[in-house]
């Protein structure tokens, strides 16, 4: 890797200082690797706020041990209709899908 010698400066607003520092921190990039980053080449930058993610999946999580509870009521009482039971689990299998697909995308 070649050594870099060539200094660069420009000047900018506290608030702007933040969110380019707040923004590097959550790409795993440096300050100064960001910029290069995002002047230099192609590449895409994700940031991902894994904290938000993580909520979306135990929320996720959360709803579908809703659905097992439904079901399981449904089949030991036989109190809900066993197609409301499709209709929830479908309902389930495509939030889940949404969400990978929109993982995947990222």
């Amino acid at each position: 890797m070649l050594k870099r010698t060539q200094p660069f400066y420009f000047k900018m607003t506290t608030v702007e200082y933040l969110q380019l520092k707040r923004t590097a921190k959550m790409a795993g990039l440096s300050v100064a690797g960001l910029i290069r980053k995002c002047c230099l080449t192609n590449d895409r930058i994700v940031v991902i706020d894994r904290n938000v993610i993580g909520k979306i999946y135990a929320e996720l999580n959360r709803i579908g041990n809703n659905v097992n509870q439904i079901a399981h009521i449904a089949n030991t009482d036989k109190r809900i209709a066993p197609e409301s039971i499709r209709r929830i689990e479908q309902y389930m299998d495509e939030i889940k899908r949404v969400y990978d697909e929109k993982m995947r995308a990222l």
